[in-house]
């Protein structure tokens, strides 16, 4: 693989690297549609790219916890997630039943993504460094080990450890400032959310390249992957470019 201009790859964890099955979205789907909850074709990916862009949405986030409390935080983004696939009766009713479902009942398997350790074997022998930054608010070490993967970073960033979550800039650039003089141009960042993890790392001069298994962000402007084994295809393609 030629990587030439790019010297270091930044990951995202959640929905990229670590997969739960079912993801929070499709199991809001699936728990909808046990209750008679008709959710078609458009609406899925609909209520997919609504639950990137509001989680995105750091400064609201923050704001909407320290408003509501926890518990009528997560009624209310429940409300919100009925709203967007237009499951509109019975609102209250329904969105205290999808949180309870979550509260009690969703508890997916977890595995990492397919083709990940292949595609980091390939990464490191090509000479390239490599990261996490994830949104968490804590170090997620305990979490790498788990998927059996911490040997293959040099560094891992949680937005918590510097009060700074995706999309800002800022989370970028501390990422990168781990490495000396590493420039914005030389890092890529492989996320699954266009808003959080694409624009974002746009936004930083970095390349982004989304993982995007669902297929929602096809027709963007950003290079798009249904499989991280293409990633070091996007790169070569984006080099040639």
């Amino acid at each position: 693989m030629t990587t030439q201009q790019y010297k270091a790859i930044f990951f995202d964890l959640d929905g990229t690297l670590r997969i739960p099955t079912p993801s929070p979205t499709d199991a809001f789907i699936q728990f909808a549609r046990s209750q008679k909850i008709e959710i078609g074709t458009t609406a899925v990916r609909r209520v997919k790219i609504w639950a990137h862009r509001y989680w995105s949405q750091d400064k609201l986030l923050s704001q909407e916890m320290n408003r509501l409390g926890e518990d009528n935080f997560w009624i209310n983004y429940s409300r919100q997630l009925l709203e967007t696939v237009d499951a509109t009766d019975n609102l209250d009713k329904n969105a205290k039943l999808v949180r309870e479902y979550f509260g009690s009942a969703y508890a997916p398997e977890v595995s990492l993504s397919a083709g990940a350790v292949e595609l980091f074997a390939t990464l490191k022998e090509a000479g390239l460094t490599l990261g996490v930054v994830s949104n968490r608010t804590h170090r997620f070490d305990d979490v790498l080990e788990q998927l059996e993967i911490t040997d293959w970073f040099d560094m891992t960033l949680a937005a918590g450890e510097i009060g700074c979550w995706k999309p800002n800039t800022a989370i970028f650039h501390h990422a990168r400032s781990y490495f000396a003089d590493l420039a914005a141009d030389e890092c890529v960042y492989v996320g699954d959310n266009y808003f959080a993890d694409g624009l974002g790392a746009s936004r930083a001069g970095m390349l982004p390249i989304i993982y995007d298994p669902d297929g929602l962000y096809g027709g963007s402007e950003m290079v798009c992957v249904d499989a991280l084994a293409k990633v070091t295809v996007a790169l070569s393609q984006s080099i040639h470019d």
